[in-house]
């Protein structure tokens, strides 16, 4: 059994717990720019790109997937997922 879902799991925590879930989910809609290689100019650029050079192209494809699956959305957005 692989670990990657408790660490991508883990890695949006801490984006959720240091951001909140709102601005967590638009830092991860801008890193998903970066995966695409279209960053985006908005508010949120310049955390995804910190994002992205930590993590690189594949770890940040997979966080930024890791937002988009609505089984990991708290149903109550003020908590970490």
């Amino acid at each position: 059994m692989t670990q990657e879902p408790d660490l991508f799991r883990a890695a949006a925590t801490l984006l959720v717990e240091q951001h909140g879930w709102d601005r967590a989910i638009q830092i991860a809609t801008a890193l998903r720019g970066y995966v695409y290689n279209r960053p985006d100019p908005g508010p949120h650029r310049q955390d995804a790109e910190a994002l992205y050079n930590r993590l690189g192209w594949e770890q940040s494809a997979l966080l930024a997937s890791w937002f988009r699956d609505s089984r990991n959305w708290p149903t109550d957005r003020r908590r970490t997922p």
